[in-house]
Parts: C-alpha cells; structure tokens; sequence
C-alpha cells in the first residue's frame, strides 16, 4: 500500500501554505474548531481520490482570491511495482533520501516516489499531473492511469460512515 511521504498545500480554504512530512507509522490530526483539520483531509482526498470532477466554489481558495491556484502536491512513497514501472511512469518517477528531500531521479539509498499534484485556477477547472522537471524538459505530461488512481484512493472513515457487511441483509 502506498504510504504519504510529503503533503504540500498552497491557498486551499484556510491554509495559505503547508509543507508536512507525516512520520512513519499512525498520525493524528489534533487541535481546536476551525484549525485546518478537514481541510488537509479534504486535500488528500481530492488530490488523490479516484474522481474526475470536484465540486469546486470561489469559497475553497485561500481568502476567496482566486488570482491565486490551489495547488496541492502528494509525493508517495512504498510504491507497489505497477506505479514503479520504468514503461509506464519512468520519467515520473523521483527519488526521495531519509531526510524527505526530492532528487529528479530515483538512484541508490534513494525511495522511488511519485509526486501528484492537484492544481485549480480561476477557471474551477481541476488539473491532476505527476511532477518531474525532468519529464517537463522532455515535454512530457502525464496523470495517473484510472486503475491506479483507484487503488491509491483513500478511504475516509467520520461521522457518516457505514460499516458494511462482507454478506448482505437480504431478509
């Protein structure tokens, strides 16, 4: 299963600019009302989730400026082999060293990760692209294919989630 590596978010609703490097293992998302829990939530899940629109207002920019894009990029790291495929996403990929700094290519004592980023400008248009200035010299674009970005999405468990059972109820 793929692991976050790094979170970057830029003038998406209350977060003029975050960079995080969540730490190995469970982290938690802890402080008061209205201090940017969800929305780093919400970040994830549209940067990440396996969708093709967003529902998307002049209300989601940092202080309703929409000159500003809303940019969000997720690096992932513990790639399964299809996302690691030289045929696939070679140029795409990036190595990151233990201290969470990106080189442009994936070497030795270096994790082969994959940045995506969300951008939105004032259009309400969203744009998924993988990062790599190497790619971008080469003049190479690419997002993540369906099957993949199905089987990185996330699963989001809160106050409305339902358990479902692996039998249906058909009483």
């Amino acid at each position: 299963m793929v692991k976050i590596r790094k979170i970057e978010i830029s003038n998406f609703r209350s977060i003029e600019e975050l960079v995080w490097q969540p730490a190995p293992g469970m982290n938690c998302l802890i402080g008061p009302g209205d201090s940017g829990k969800s929305t780093i939530l919400d970040a994830i899940d549209w940067c990440l989730g396996a969708r093709r629109n967003l529902p998307i207002t002049d209300a989601d920019f940092y202080a309703m400026n929409v000159d500003d894009d809303i940019d969000i990029r997720i690096t992932l790291g513990d790639l399964s082999d299809g996302l690691k495929s030289f045929d696939v996403y070679g140029p795409f990929l990036l190595g990151m060293d233990d201290d969470g700094d990106i080189e442009d290519e994936p070497g030795e004592d270096l994790e082969s990760v994959l940045t995506l980023q969300l951008k939105i400008s004032d259009d309400l248009e969203p744009n998924w692209q993988l990062l790599s200035a190497r790619a971008e010299a080469q003049g190479l674009t690419r997002s993540l294919s369906w099957a993949d970005r199905r089987n990185i999405a996330p699963n989001r468990i809160g106050t409305y989630a339902r358990v479902l059972s692996a039998e249906p109820d058909l009483r």
